[in-house]
């Protein structure tokens, strides 16, 4: 966390936040986010409980006003960066958490007018730009962020909006074998709670440690019955309908949030029950991969959706990641709480920043075998290298038992659309056809 002086990057920091360029990345922000949700909504067999997770995720809708009026009532709020950051804390501590990671292209543009860094991770440089600009009601209104160094856009993105804001960032070790590993990741975590302890000044206690892991196993409960309805069969929700309710949970109240995914999910086993599906009859039952996809950056799952094929599930730290695998503590002590949040958000995560990384095969073979893929899409955004050097492995991997994969890499941008689609629509209808070979069926 820096201490008070002057700006590390930007001079003129006031600069940024005025102007016909704030404006034109507002319009564009919000236009960008109406059509994700047009989309979304003009599904004839999408279930009505979406519309709150539409909401709670729309550029400037209720949640953004509400954490808004709480912050005015001294209500303080954490922004992540990374689904490593233990959210319960954050909650025990007396604070609200949001995810700052950015999916809206404009802001791209006053990043690279102050980096100059053309291939570095558009992730990165649209949620840098949001705060540059102050377009998002989201970013713009934290006390603090916590960052994990997970890749080196992030370690660097935390220290360029230490220029702004409160920033702690956590020094995450990066192989897991070996006895100092998880102890050093447990260090990183009890700092994270001195930190939050003062920001808020409130003290983290056993008794809220386990109120807030109590209301995250809901979540996780809930969760998996939602994975349930997409293993067989035909699903009744799209794989870009489950991101959104997965993303949903780093923004809105988890309570409310575990109150309307149950009230969905009632819906969803109804139209399974019924034969309404959100997929179209024969589609290829594709597990997606890689690099975040936040939204409202749906390109590559909604092409995906468009072509012939439906998303059963995501080995994505913006999908199915986000609230998975409960904290099973093996005793009730602060102390050990603390140690089974730290094992929680360290040990099943497969983000390619570790080395080995072999949890993430075994993850998705068994997703692989469970849901039933016929294929699988890896996305690489541009400039992120460690899942671009993943992918070779993958895909050799996913070799041996006979699921084919196609590696997609995106920017920020809708230029290169067509040629996505062109790639998908070709992979599916290879899904299609190799079923035929081998006697399966349409």
């Amino acid at each position: 966390m820096k201490d008070e002086g002057p700006p590390r990057y930007l001079k003129d920091r006031e600069g940024y936040f005025s102007g016909e360029q704030r404006e034109r990345t507002i319009k564009r922000s919000r236009d960008m986010e109406k059509n994700a949700r047009d989309r979304l909504t003009s599904k004839r067999t999408r279930a009505g409980r979406m519309s709150y997770f539409d909401e709670v995720m729309r550029y400037d809708g209720a949640r953004s006003q509400e954490l808004s009026e709480m912050r005015e009532r001294g209500v303080k709020i954490v922004g992540t960066m990374c689904v490593m950051v233990p959210i319960e804390i954050i909650n025990a501590a007396g604070a609200k958490n949001v995810r700052l990671c950015s999916g809206y292209y404009e802001p791209v543009h006053p990043a690279n007018e102050l980096l100059g860094d053309a291939g570095l991770c558009p992730m990165v440089k649209s949620t840098l730009g949001t705060r540059m600009v102050g377009s998002d009601p989201l970013t713009s209104n934290v006390d603090m962020v916590v960052g994990p160094a997970t890749c080196d856009g992030k370690m660097k993105l935390a220290e360029i909006l230490e220029d702004w804001v409160k920033v702690v960032m956590m020094n995450v070790p990066r192989v897991k074998i070996g006895e100092t590993s998880s102890e050093l990741w447990v260090r990183e975590i009890e700092y994270l709670v001195r930190m939050l302890e003062e920001l808020t000044g409130k003290k983290v206690t056993r008794r809220s440690l386990l109120k807030e892991i109590g209301k995250w196993n809901r979540a996780h409960e809930l969760w998996s019955r939602l994975l349930g309805l997409r293993r067989s069969g035909a699903p009744p929700i799209s794989g870009q309908d489950a991101m959104l309710v997965a993303q949903a949970a780093q923004v809105d109240d988890i309570e409310r949030w575990c109150s309307k995914v149950e009230e969905l999910v009632s819906e969803l086993e109804d139209m399974k029950k019924k034969g309404r599906s959100a997929a179209e009859e024969g589609a290829a039952r594709i597990l997606i991969a890689g690099s975040p996809m936040m939204y409202p950056n749906f390109k590559i799952p909604s092409i995906v959706e468009e072509s012939g094929g439906i998303i059963v599930h995501d080995e994505l730290c913006s999908g199915f990641r986000i609230v998975s695998d409960p904290v099973i503590p093996d005793g009730f002590t602060r102390k050990a709480l603390l140690r089974a949040l730290a094992e929680r958000y360290f040990f099943p995560s497969t983000c390619p920043c570790f080395s080995p990384n072999d949890e993430r095969l075994r993850r998705m073979r068994t997703s692989i075998r469970d849901f039933g893929v016929e294929g699988v899409v890896f996305h690489t955004l541009r400039g992120c290298h460690l899942n671009n050097l993943e992918a070779t492995k993958i895909e050799m991997d996913l070799r041996e038992i006979g699921i084919p994969m196609v590696k997609l890499e995106s920017e920020y941008d809708e230029g290169d659309v067509e040629q996505v689609r062109t790639r998908v629509e070709a992979f599916v209808e290879m899904i299609k056809a190799r079923r035929g070979s081998r006697g399966d069926g349409a």
